[in-house]
Order: structure tokens, then C-alpha cells, then sequence
């Protein structure tokens, strides 16, 4: 996070300044930055990180990481000049705070909206099926209806036809039966006559 202020000693040697006072002083100067840097990284490892928040993260956000209320801002940026954005009224005091460039959310929001409406469209087919099935399943009811009265009609009508032809089959018989009969008196007489 911070700078390292680590950096190599100059020899000790006449050359480069030789054993001084000024030594002693740079060396206090050293250990004071080390502290100072300590201390740094201990505050600053610390530091409370806000979980992301699902209304931040999709859309328009709702709330901010601190619980705040986002507004609308402008850019005045040179990369972005006068490009929305969302933000909060508390950013300055160092803290974690939303921020949101509008178009993008205005995009996200469009999206879930075609998605929402492709579904809603697809229940109002789905329910439309049904309600068309409903009077064509009434159709198919009644059509049952009548062809099991039409089935009803028409085994009447074979077993009126079975009861005469078994009237026929055994007038038939009758017929035949007597037939024979006199035939074979017939037969009788021509032989003992």
C-alpha cells in the first residue's frame, strides 16, 4: 500500500563521508519511517470491505454499499464529460460508495425487462393454448357422446336384425325339415304301392 523506504547503506569508508555524527541521525530518521509504515499497514489492513450488494451490482442501484440512498451525477472528467453516474452523497469521507455509470444500468435494466416480457409472453401463450384446448376438448366430449348414442343405435339395430334372422334360420328349418318329411312319405308310398 504504502512506499517502501528500504534502500541500500553507503559504505563506511573516507570516501563517502566516513564515520559521522550525521550517521546516527539518518539511522533514527530510518527506524522513525519504519515505524510510520508499521503503522500504516496496520490501520490500513484493517479496513472494513462492504460484501457487494445484489442492487448495486445489477441495474439501477437501490442502495448504497453504506446504506445510503444513490443519486444522479454528471461527470467532468476528460475521458467522460458529461457522462451520468450514480454515487453517493457521502463519498468523500473514504468509505466503500456505490458508483454507476447510468447508461450501463439503463441498458442492464432493459435487458431483464425483454427477458421478463419474453417470459410473461410465453405464460400468456402457454394459457392461451389451454383456453383454446378447453372448447375444443368439449368438442371432442361431445362428439364422443354422440357416437356412443350413434353405437348404442346400431347394436339395437343388429340384434333386431340377429332376432330375425334367427326367425328366418328357423322358419328356414322349419321349411326344410317338413320338407323332407314329406318327401320320405313320398318315398314310402312310391315303394309299397
Amino acid at each position: 500500500m504504502g512506499l517502501d523506504y528500504s534502500y541500500s547503506q553507503p559504505s563506511e569508508s573516507d570516501d563517502y563521508g566516513g564515520n559521522d555524527s550525521s550517521h546516527t541521525e539518518d539511522r533514527e530518521v530510518e527506524d522513525l519511517i519504519r515505524r510510520d509504515q508499521a503503522e500504516l499497514n496496520y490501520n490500513y489492513a484493517a479496513t472494513v470491505q462492504y460484501p457487494p450488494q445484489p442492487e448495486v451490482e445489477f441495474g439501477f442501484p437501490q442502495i448504497c454499499y453504506c446504506g445510503g440512498r444513490p443519486k444522479l451525477a454528471t461527470s467532468r472528467t476528460v475521458n467522460d464529460p458529461g457522462r451520468r453516474y450514480y454515487t453517493c452523497d457521502y463519498v468523500n469521507d473514504g468509505d466503500c460508495h456505490v458508483h454507476k455509470w447510468w447508461d450501463e444500468a439503463v441498458m442492464e435494466e432493459m435487458r431483464a425487462r425483454d427477458t421478463h416480457t419474453l417470459q410473461l409472453s410465453e405464460k400468456v401463450d402457454y394459457l392461451t393454448f389451454w383456453n383454446d384446448y378447453d372448447p375444443q376438448l368439449n368438442k371432442f366430449k361431445d362428439l364422443q357422446n354422440e357416437i356412443e348414442q350413434k353405437l348404442v343405435r346400431l347394436e339395437k339395430i343388429v340384434s333386431e336384425l340377429a332376432e330375425n334372422r334367427t326367425r328366418l334360420t328357423n322358419g328356414f328349418e322349419y321349411f326344410v325339415g317338413g320338407m323332407v318329411i314329406i318327401l320320405v312319405l313320398l318315398g314310402l308310398v312310391i315303394i309299397f304301392k
